[in-house]
């Protein structure tokens, strides 16, 4: 059986979407976890909201890597404040 045209156009899309939503969520969660174990942090309350605002993968990979060298939680909620902006 034969798939409408509409189908093989919409679901490549639906795909793709799906992969990047999946990638943002789980880099955020990868955020948290850095902060938690690094910085004994617990950043549900205070970071996670700002986290679930930001859609753009790049930015969100740049927060996990300056998760990992962040010495202080202040220096990350700095940086986060920064690339807010």
């Amino acid at each position: 059986m034969q798939q409408p045209p509409i189908v093989e156009y919409v679901a490549p899309q639906a795909r793709e979407q799906g992969i990047q939503q999946g990638a943002k969520e789980t880099t955020r969660k990868h955020i948290l976890q850095v902060l938690t174990q690094r910085l004994q942090l617990d950043a549900t309350q205070t970071i996670k909201p700002i986290l679930d605002e930001i859609e753009d993968i790049h930015h969100l990979d740049h927060l996990f890597n300056t998760a990992m060298q962040v010495d202080t939680a202040e220096d990350f909620m700095q940086a986060l404040n920064e690339n807010s902006e």
